[in-house]
Order: structure tokens, then sequence, then C-alpha cells
């Protein structure tokens, strides 16, 4: 994510944390079989207060030997992308010509501030699909989230909208602190192939020259695989969002190689990135409870007769409302 879009993220997030108050009364769910957690209402600071400690989990979570498998998975892979950088980056443009994608981002501005790109809006399928990995999109969710729990006073949704918010900010500060340490070129600029590093640039001619620098990891891809984590984590029972994100983000994976803003090895870190910091996100907005534990307690989502509405934001930032009919 370029700097507009982080300073967005808090500016939203802090925006739109005004709407939730502080309560006690915690929220019960029944999030599979044998499964139910508890979710407490969050409050506008939530987010906020939760990402210093969120890095500090990702330190002690990510490097244990338990996860040393999954290290070593993402530097091989890696290390066997970067070798073919070049020769995918060549295939998959020679055949998005074939088949008529456009290389080009062709997103509008519709905001800019001072000349700068405030906020943009796809124009065609080569930019929906680039806009699939969009902060402005994730915020939408984010807020979407939001505004459905305002609504029906419901903790599970707030609590999506804060986890949102939060793992925005851990993942845009994280992949953002490794661009600029480890300065890849991107393929739409390469001197070389596979595109050159030069670690540690010079941050002056790194906010001059971004696309010389950016491309190692990419935001977009972290950022889709954290919304991903959080949605799926906390709403397991509606099964169509685990390929529907899969497929999503291996679109907008395609186009980021197709429109030259990255290469295929600047993925395994990320997808990393994303789905820990999702997986940090949730664990720490909800609660376990056993099921003898519940002793009467109501379970918000029980199945029922009649409709129960929710919020839709689609990969081209259409936002709408579905409705679900239980029968049972």
């Amino acid at each position: 994510m370029k700097r507009a879009s982080i300073i967005l993220i808090f500016f939203t997030v802090l925006l739109s944390g005004q709407l939730l108050k502080t309560v006690d009364r915690s929220m019960l769910y029944r999030l599979s079989d044998n499964e139910y957690y508890s979710y407490n209402k969050p409050n506008w600071g939530t987010p906020f207060s939760n990402v210093p400690v969120d890095f500090v989990k990702f330190y002690e979570i990510g490097f244990t030997k338990k996860n040393i498998p999954a290290m070593v998975l993402i530097g091989v892979s890696t290390a066997f992308m970067i070798i073919n950088d070049e020769d995918i980056l060549v295939s998959v443009q020679e055949f998005s010509e074939d088949i008529g994608l456009d290389r080009e981002n062709n997103l509008k501005t519709l905001i800019s501030i001072d000349g700068k790109n405030i906020f943009r809006a796809p124009t065609d399928l080569s930019s929906s699909l680039y806009y699939i990995g969009d902060g402005w999109l994730h915020i939408s969710i984010a807020a979407s989230f939001l505004t459905y729990g305002s609504i029906t006073s419901d903790n599970r949704a707030l609590q999506t909208a804060s986890q949102l918010a939060e793992g925005l900010m851990t993942t845009g500060i994280t992949t953002q602190f490794l661009k600029h340490i480890t300065g890849r070129e991107s393929p739409s600029v390469r001197t070389r192939d596979g595109g050159r590093w030069i670690p540690f640039p010079n941050q002056i001619d790194y906010h001059e020259n971004v696309p010389h620098y950016d491309a190692y990891p990419s935001g977009h891809l972290a950022t889709a695989m954290m919304t991903y984590t959080v949605i799926h984590e906390n709403y397991p029972e509606y099964k169509f969002i685990k390929p529907l994100s899969y497929i999503a983000m291996g679109l907008l994976s395609y186009q980021m190689i197709n429109n030259g803003v990255h290469w295929i090895s600047d993925y395994p870190l990320s997808i990393g990135i994303g789905y820990l910091f999702g997986k940090i996100a949730v664990d720490r907005g909800r609660r376990s409870v056993a099921a003898n534990e519940i002793n009467g307690r109501k379970v918000e989502n029980e199945a029922h007769y009649g409709i129960k509405l929710f919020p839709y934001l689609s990969p081209y930032g259409d936002l709408g409302i579905t409705a679900t009919y239980s029968l049972h």
C-alpha cells in the first residue's frame, strides 16, 4: 500500500471507531457443531491498542519450532520462484495478450489532494482485478461489517470490523517496512531479468522512484489474505467464503504479474504475513467457550425461522445487502 492508502486507513478506522461504544455484555456464537465463541463489543480504540502487541505476537508465533516448516516452505518457494520469475512474467503477459486482458490498471481518480491520488475506482476488467487488493475495497468491507453490527447490535460483526482495521494497520506497516529495506525492482521498470535488488535503498530515491524499489513483498496480496482469514475464521458457516476468496486472490495475483507490479516470488511471504496477522487479530477478539460452560446462555446465531440480512461487497466495489432465509 502506498502512503496515501495508509493515511486513509488510519483516518477511516478512527472515524468509524467513534460508532463503537464499550459494553460489558458479551455475545455467544456457535461457529460449528462443537465450537462456541464469546465476542465482546470492541471500543473505538481497540484496533489501535492491539497493534503493538500484535507485532510482539507475530514474532513469538512466527519464529517458533512449530512454524519452522512454514518458514522453510516460504523460503524455498520464494527462491524457486525467483529463479523462474522472468519466464513466468513473460508467459503471463503473452497469454494475457492472447486473451485480450489489458496490462494497464486504468484506475480513474475520483478524489485527489494536492496532486496526490486519494481515491481511485476501476474502469474495466483489468483494473477491477487489480482493485481486489486495493486498500479502499478492504476498508469498505470493514465498514460494511461495522454498519451491519451497529444496526443489529451484533458483536461478532463489530469485532470483525475491528479485527479488519487492526489487520489493515499491521499488514500495511509490515509490508511497507519490508519494501523499504529490500528495494526490489518492479517488473514494469526492470533493468535486468528478475529485477534488481537494492537492500536498504536511499529513502529519498525510494520515494522519488517508488516502482524501482517497492515490489517485495506484495501489500495487496497480504491485505487480501488477512481479510479472508479474519472473515473466514469468524464466519466459518458461510462455505462460499473460502472458494470465493481463493479465486479472487488468484485473479489478483495473476493481474499484478500481468500489469508489471509484482513478480510471482513476491507472493509467498505476503500470504504468510496476511494469514498470521489475520489469525492474531481474530484470536485476540474472541474467547473460546466450552459447551458445558454455556449454562443456558443465549446463542446469537442459532437457526430460526425468518430472514437474516448480511452485508455484501463485490470484488468490484459494489456494496449491497444479501438475505438468507432459515428453515429451522
